[in-house]
């Protein structure tokens, strides 16, 4: 089982049509957000208690199943306030690796929405694809497998886990801004 899921059960039973149209639209208008890079809007999706997860890929051999820990070389880590740390670096107008901005394209596919049993959670499952243009000529793809715990707070969703399984194992790009 996975570390996101752990102690999160499905059941058998499917999610509604409005429930899967909800999570959706949820995760268009975060997209929207990161483009924008409104990332304090985009903090506002986070739950107080967020791990945001992103472990560094090895590449294994099939029968080494051996499952990434947070213990592990991580690119991203972090709670709610190593987020914050990170979006106050950017803010500072000194962070060299984004003047000028970092131009992106955030996509997200394949959504596939689980219930869980408690009834204001749910596991869902998905491909972000971030598009990055930096200076001139400079151009990323960051392809990540996510693996979100999404809960109702106060009737609004919001992110309370998420793990991302980056389908590269070297970066070319000379940083990593961007929020997958």
């Amino acid at each position: 089982m996975s570390a996101v899921a752990k102690d999160v059960l499905a059941v058998t039973q499917p999610p509604s049509l409005e429930l899967i149209n909800e999570v959706q639209q949820f995760y268009y208008r975060e997209a929207r957000l990161k483009d924008r890079q409104e990332y304090r809007a985009w903090m506002q999706l986070l739950t107080d208690d967020i791990h945001y997860w992103m472990p560094a890929r090895i590449q294994r051999y099939r029968k080494d199943e051996h499952a990434p820990s947070i213990y592990e070389s991580a690119y991203y880590n972090d709670d709610k306030n190593d987020l914050d740390r990170r979006l106050k670096r950017l803010e500072t107008g000194t962070c060299w690796t984004e003047d000028p901005r970092t131009r992106t394209a955030h996509l997200v596919h394949n959504v596939e929405v689980e219930l869980t049993q408690n009834p204001h959670e749910y596991r869902v499952y998905s491909i972000s694809v971030v598009y990055r243009n930096m200076n001139e000529d400079e151009e990323h793809t960051l392809y990540c497998h996510r693996e979100d715990l999404l809960r109702r707070v106060d009737g609004q969703l919001r992110i309370a886990r998420r793990l991302l399984t980056v389908q590269q194992n070297v970066f070319l790009s000379k940083s990593l801004n961007v929020f997958p």
